[in-house]
């Protein structure tokens, strides 16, 4: 039987992996680390890893739970069913490219004690070469996309009016409420994801963090940067050897998300008048595909 202080800080860490094998043995060795003299648990939920990332695991930590998928089921897919085996209720989603700092895990429970009604609860983020990563952002609109695709965001990247939704005003220096912390590490109770469910599935890789946070804030729960906790983030750990596939499904989910939340509008007027928008936004985004697919297939060739 857990006593009442040790469930409140009890975790279930949950770990997405896909073909893994470079980062999967620091990830977990620091993980395991970072919860040491903690109840926890750690779930591993691999998309059909070729690279021996799930023998690995196998033949190093006995102790850890594995879902093998007989399939890339994609991250939201994976998520789910982490979070449907976790026995606790503190859950803690996390790539695998990443290295976790000793007190990390400490400090984003700290963070989730001292805020009302908390939702995702994010590290600061530093890449393996120590350098901060900005990775917050705010909820995307189709003035955010206009500036990304026109070039403006990149030209003016500390400007709000320009480089608004990956906050370029923001120096990640500081903790703070954001509208959506990286997908990369997110800390949540399970209360919270009784209040607003799963994460949507339909969006398979991309944009289904956003959506997250998104119902979060709906619901009236508190997206958080904690900039104490820190943990090192490769970035593009599962995609990168896929870059150029990678580029057109993540433009396919941007689609998504911006359709889903056309028709989540409660005044029929204002769907109706709006629903060209996320379709023109869909075409933008196809004829910008092009280009940045054909960019990342021709480094691959060189």
């Amino acid at each position: 039987m857990i006593s009442e202080e040790n469930k409140s800080t009890a975790v279930s860490a949950i770990v997405i992996a896909y073909r893994g094998i470079d980062f999967i043995p620091d990830c977990l060795k620091t993980l395991k680390a970072d919860l040491a003299d903690r109840e926890c648990e750690i779930i591993v939920v691999d998309n059909y890893s070729t690279d021996g990332t799930r023998e690995y695991i196998e033949n190093n930590y006995s102790d850890i739970k594995i879902i093998a998928n007989p399939s890339n089921y994609g991250f939201a897919r994976a998520v789910n069913q982490g979070i449907e085996t976790a026995r606790f209720d503190n859950l803690w989603i996390l790539n695998q490219d990443i290295r976790i700092h000793p007190r990390c895990l400490t400090k984003l429970l700290e963070c989730q004690r001292e805020i009302k009604n908390p939702g995702v609860i994010g590290p600061q983020l530093v890449g393996f070469d120590g350098r901060l990563q900005k990775y917050c952002r705010r909820f995307p609109n189709y003035w955010h996309l206009f500036c990304e695709l026109s070039g403006l965001a990149l030209l003016f990247g500390h400007s709000l009016l320009f480089n608004g939704w990956k906050m370029g005003d923001f120096d990640h220096l500081q903790s703070r409420a954001v509208d959506q912390p990286m997908g990369a590490a997110m800390l949540i109770s399970r209360e919270a994801v009784d209040a607003i469910g799963l994460m949507d599935e339909e969006l398979f890789i991309f944009f289904n963090d956003v959506d997250f946070c998104r119902r979060l804030s709906e619901a009236g729960f508190v997206n958080y940067y904690c900039c104490d906790a820190v943990l090192e983030h490769y970035g593009g750990g599962s995609v990168r050897r896929i870059k150029p596939r990678m580029v057109w499904q993540s433009h396919a989910d941007m689609f998504r998300y911006f359709r889903k939340w056309e028709k989540r509008r409660k005044a029929l007027i204002i769907r109706i008048i709006r629903w060209p928008l996320p379709y023109i936004a869909g075409a933008a985004l196809i004829l910008a595909a092009i280009p940045r697919s054909l960019f990342h297939w021709f480094k691959k060739l060189i």
